[in-house]
């Protein structure tokens, strides 16, 4: 995997909407978070205008990401809000001169399929974190600084609580992975996400527990788990139950979907649609370690 390079105080940086309408609100508190990280802000065309749910037409957010792929100066693209949108652009993007210059491309949601477009195709790292979207329920430190510290380059390790139905074991592998949905969404595209001997993250978020569930049993069949070195559950947010009840608990609809398999299983990440979102690094070697006494995922670059 290439690691693109990482900031440095007076680095442009890009602001842009792939997906759905952005809020200027919480455009403006992104800039300032940015402006304190010493970085300069580039606000790109898809912020501001509207063209139903989406941050203006397909060509304009085509355009958008393309310009601010091909601008040598800019040296990360922060998505700023997730939805959808992103699978109807993305095989009309040319990532030429990206390959030149590789950059960080920040984002969660919406983005995994950016995210599995760009390792599976690329094989370029890229950053599942927060974005201006999550300013909304006001600025939670630890998600913004953990992604200060992935996109600067310091040490990001991570210690998460045991949980029941955690599956011991240790693996060093590259992480890949995102929303389940999403990556449901990329199966049979050049953007699917390639999870062989790799270790998988997943979130997911305001699904009913049957379709969770058969979102899980499609990535199962499709083979996503059979060569995994490990997964790491984030949150799953507002999983709704159905009627009558499916059951299971969401994460029990997880394990149910993985307990065949023997490679080590961590609960309760706090990264995803939740209050907290950690900072992962897609595309780089993590240490994964599960125990007991609870877990710990750290990145190796």
């Amino acid at each position: 995997m290439i690691i693109p390079p990482y900031l440095k105080a007076g680095d442009k940086v890009g602001i842009i909407s792939t997906s759905n309408y952005s809020e200027k609100g919480n455009i403006d508190g992104l800039v300032q978070i940015l402006d304190d990280w010493k970085l300069v802000p580039v606000v790109g065309k898809t912020i501001g205008p509207r063209y139903g749910s989406f941050a203006g037409p397909d060509e304009l957010r085509k355009e958008d990401l393309q310009q601010m792929l091909n601008n040598p100066e800019i040296k990360a693209v922060f998505e700023t809000m997730g939805g959808y949108g992103i699978a109807r652009v993305i095989e009309q993007v040319d990532f030429t001169q990206f390959m030149y210059h590789p950059k960080w491309l920040v984002g969660y949601s919406d983005t995994t399929f950016l995210h599995s477009h760009v390792q599976g195709m690329l094989g370029v790292a890229t950053i599942h974190g927060t974005m201006a979207a999550d300013l909304e329920a006001g600025y939670h430190a630890t998600s913004w600084e953990s992604l200060r510290k992935a996109l600067f380059g310091e040490k990001l390790s991570y210690s998460v609580k045991a949980h029941p139905l955690n599956r011991a074991g240790s693996s060093e592998a590259v992480m890949v992975g995102g929303n389940v949905s999403v990556m449901c969404n990329a199966k049979g595209t050049i953007s699917e996400v390639n999870t062989n001997g790799k270790i998988l993250f997943i979130e997911e978020v305001g699904e009913k527990h049957f379709r969770l569930d058969s979102y899980l049993t499609s990535l199962k069949y499709a083979g996503k788990f059979s060569y995994l070195k490990g997964l790491v559950v984030g949150q799953l947010v507002d999983i709704q139950e159905d009627e009558p009840p499916f059951g299971k608990t969401p994460e029990e609809i997880v394990w149910d979907a993985v307990k065949d398999y023997e490679f080590p299983v961590c609960f309760g990440f706090q990264a995803g649609h939740g209050t907290v979102n950690k900072a992962l690094i897609f595309g780089a070697n993590a240490q994964l370690t599960v125990s007991e006494k609870g877990s710990t995922l750290s990145f190796k670059v």
